[in-house]
């Protein structure tokens, strides 16, 4: 017991000496990459509802991952790939559809499908204006950015979603501005 206390002094000693030693004086994040880390911050927190009724009223995925881009042209790009769970869709005949791209980008960003239950039409509850003003309160909510700037790099920002299927030959890839109601089937 008594060498734990030790240990635990001397760890906290070295690193009160150590912090006292950093200096975060004039070091600061370049905007583009705060903008990246911002982004990241929210898929991280929002994927969780791509998993919410998934397979009851939407595709089941059994994971997502994604990366985060800012290219020469001060594009934004996000590549996402959802994989369908391998379990449920190698018995059952469900192949990706241009909607299910729409949808994960809808519940990421605005937490709604889009698109009637019943029907799988889209209903109009996601649309261009929704998902710019929750990319401007959520994401560039950055109290030095002005609205033409904030405009400019909602306009600026493209999402790429890949569909894997468990039949390689089923995957499905969809592009566009983030923003957009309708996202394009790739070939």
């Amino acid at each position: 017991m008594r060498v734990i206390k030790i240990t635990l002094m001397l760890s906290f000693f070295l690193l009160s000496v150590n912090a006292s030693e950093i200096d975060l004086k004039n070091k600061f994040l370049p905007l583009k990459d705060f903008i990246v880390l911002k982004y990241d911050l929210f898929l991280q927190k929002n994927l969780k509802n791509v998993y919410r009724g998934g397979g009851v009223s939407g595709v089941a995925y059994q994971s997502l991952n994604y990366r985060i881009n800012i290219n020469s042209n001060e594009n934004i790009l996000i590549s996402l790939n959802a994989t369908m769970d391998k379990k449920r869709y190698s018995s059952k005949k469900y192949y990706p559809k241009l909607k299910d791209c729409n949808q994960i980008r809808n519940k990421i960003f605005v937490n709604k499908y889009g698109y009637s239950l019943f029907s799988q039409k889209s209903n109009n509850l996601v649309n261009d204006e929704l998902l710019s003003n929750t990319i401007d309160e959520k994401i560039l909510n950055i109290s030095s950015l002005s609205n033409d700037l904030k405009k400019k790099i909602i306009e600026n920002t493209n999402i790429n979603i890949n569909i894997i299927h468990p039949n390689k030959s089923k995957n499905l890839n969809c592009s566009g501005k983030l923003i957009e109601t309708e996202l394009k089937k790739l070939d």
